[in-house]
């Protein structure tokens, strides 16, 4: 039986409770500094808990007067703002039905969202969001759909007979009517354990996205798991930018809403720097931001002459192994305080000076990345969840055992197991209510009812979990081996100048990558007449000394760029697309692989 996390048990069990809650504690704090893209340059607007309360209350009069309510739903097809949260606590409290997406989302699958959810009110940031669905305008308002509420004004052209645009300030700010105190209260007692939290998609990496329905018991489980391991207090400022059409931008706003900390929020990757001047105690997010700044700054060091990079070099190699490994040497133990003079100090003063923690979920983190932050003295807190699960399954410890590549302990109140492939099942009160179609429940469920998670791992010897890749990724090469490729994506992609990795081979003799790289890297490649690929295929490999060598590529493609650059490549969460990344490469491949 694998060691339970410990339990942080809340009075509250919705999330309008909680709200009703913290906002009569802490009414005056400040809840969330925003940091608007409509006022560029500005100071962040503050919201505090009782004006956020107060919002929500406006938000569901607002809903209510449009037909909003138990059965219902609202599509939130918008940045983050605190007017996000405002209308989707506003639905929970009339017992209705949120659904989020991606703003970032084409046309084409908004729209194809926008069908499924059949919404009664549309929430945009503005017109850049309402034109991917008012091609469809009709046929929505046909479904029932009422109401465009957008941060701008829209043009009445866009919109079709029967169908009304307000602003969000219309709706939700102080001039808006809303609800008296009682009346607010009353409606947020009444919001049960399994009425609706949210609907949100998964990433559709193979195919349509599910709508992944959550109750607001699963959300509520989620947080008073994961409060004791994250460590964080009322006295904590986190910087908030995950987008809210992901679950883990919902975790860990619900944690602040829940403990009373602040948030700074931001609806743009570039005002994270602006919220880092704030002074934050941590971060959350995917691997993928705490990768840029490792590359920022390992690039600087290695923009230093030849004997100080390698002295600086070796010094954050003895902090990893004084700080992750546990030497004692003493040697280690002085390039480990050079590293923190050289490199340490730079790091937490360009992260605003006051961070206590990293925490990443989303996607697992590359042992490379946790031993560059750990080895600086900034602890790395690994958790590992998915939609279906509210967004948490395990963690790491924030003042405990923590470990790369590791998926951290399960959280308590549930069951879970591996299945004889491997496979992780898990049963219990974090679990979704279903999906919004039921035949995407096809083979989700076991017979005596565990939920398969489509990840493989195992349990480890101390009762943490190592989840090794997606289970329908597992690659069988034509030899009979078999090749989990993520941990080996994970590695080539934490290597320099690699920005991202894909392994290919299914049903090949040997295993090939494509890898992602910097164009301007590239370029120099091209002057100095050298093969990319040949050149590049060495540090592939060196990355990988822990593989077997069947797991290692024999050859690679390169691709110009990030994957981001590549949108049609990509999920909005910036997963790749493995079907769309073959049918691609699939001129090259055949050239790869020769007769083979």
């Amino acid at each position: 039986m694998p060691t339970r996390l410990p339990l942080h048990r809340y009075a509250a069990r919705t999330l309008p409770a909680m709200l009703e809650h913290t906002a009569a504690r802490l009414p005056d704090k400040p809840f969330i500094r925003f940091f608007d893209p409509a006022t560029p340059g500005a100071a962040p607007r503050a919201v505090t808990f009782a004006g956020f309360r107060a919002g929500v209350g406006r938000a569901a009069a607002f809903l209510r007067a449009h037909g909003v309510g138990p059965g219902t739903r609202i599509l939130l097809l918008a940045d983050n703002a605190p007017e996000w949260q405002m209308v989707a606590l506003g639905a929970q409290l009339l017992r209705a039905e949120p659904a989020a997406i991606f703003a970032s989302l084409s046309a084409e699958a908004a729209q194809g969202i926008a069908r499924r959810v059949r919404p009664r009110v549309v929430i945009v940031s503005g017109a850049q969001g309402w034109e991917k669905l008012a091609p469809i305008a009709g046929e929505l308002s046909a479904a029932g759909l009422r109401v465009v509420l957008s941060g701008e004004p829209l043009a009445a052209p866009s919109l079709v007979a029967g169908l009304s645009a307000v602003t969000l300030a219309d709706a939700t700010g102080p001039g808006a009517p809303g609800l008296d105190g009682a009346e607010h209260a009353a409606l947020a007692a009444a919001v049960g354990e399994e009425d609706p939290f949210l609907l949100l998609f998964t990433s559709g990496t193979t195919g349509r996205p599910k709508g992944v329905r959550l109750p607001q018991r699963a959300m509520v489980h989620a947080v008073e798991g994961g409060t004791l391991p994250v460590g964080t207090t009322e006295d904590d400022l986190g910087v908030h930018f995950l987008p809210f059409a992901h679950v883990a931008g919902h975790a860990q706003f619900t944690l602040a809403l829940a403990q009373g900390h602040a948030l700074a929020m931001t609806a743009r990757r570039e005002d994270i720097e602006r919220a880092l001047e704030l002074h934050p105690t941590y971060l959350f997010s995917v691997p993928l931001v705490y990768e840029r700044i490792r590359a920022g700054v390992l690039a600087r060091v290695d923009a230093l002459p030849g004997p100080a990079r390698a002295l600086a070099r070796r010094a954050l190699e003895a902090a990893a192994r004084v700080r992750v490994d546990g030497s004692r040497r003493l040697s280690d133990r002085a390039l480990a305080r050079l590293a923190d003079r050289l490199v340490g100090r730079a790091v937490r003063a360009r992260l605003g000076g006051r961070i206590r923690g990293l925490f990443a979920g989303g996607a697992p983190a590359a042992p490379a990345l946790f031993r560059f932050y750990e080895a600086l003295g900034i602890p790395m807190v690994e958790l590992y969840g998915m939609s279906e699960t509210a967004g948490l399954i395990s963690s790491n410890l924030f003042s405990g055992p923590r470990r790369a590549g590791s998926a951290g302990y399960p959280t308590p109140e549930h069951d879970l197991r591996f299945a004889p492939d491997g496979e992780l099942q898990v049963r219990g009160p974090l679990l979704f209510t279903g999906y919004l179609e039921p035949e995407d429940a096809e083979d989700a469920y076991t017979d005596d009812g565990f939920f398969r998670t489509g990840d493989v791992g195992c349990e480890e010897p101390d009762g943490a979990l190592r989840i090794d890749g997606r289970k329908k990724n597992l690659m069988v090469l034509s030899t009979g081996k078999k090749v989990s490729p993520e941990p080996v994506e994970q590695a080539i992609a934490a290597a320099e100048p690699f920005q991202g990795a894909v392994l290919l081979g299914e049903g090949r003799p040997f295993v090939a990558a494509a890898v992602f790289v910097a164009r301007e890297e590239l370029a120099r490649f091209a002057a100095a007449g050298k093969d990319a690929a040949e050149e590049l295929l060495p540090r592939a490999r060196a990355a990988l000394a822990a593989f077997s060598e069947f797991e290692k590529p024999k050859r690679l493609l390169v691709i110009p760029g990030a994957p981001h650059e590549h949108p049609a490549l990509v999920t909005p969460t910036l997963k790749v697309k493995r079907d769309a990344l073959v049918e691609w490469l699939a001129p090259s491949l055949a050239r790869l692989y020769g007769a083979v």
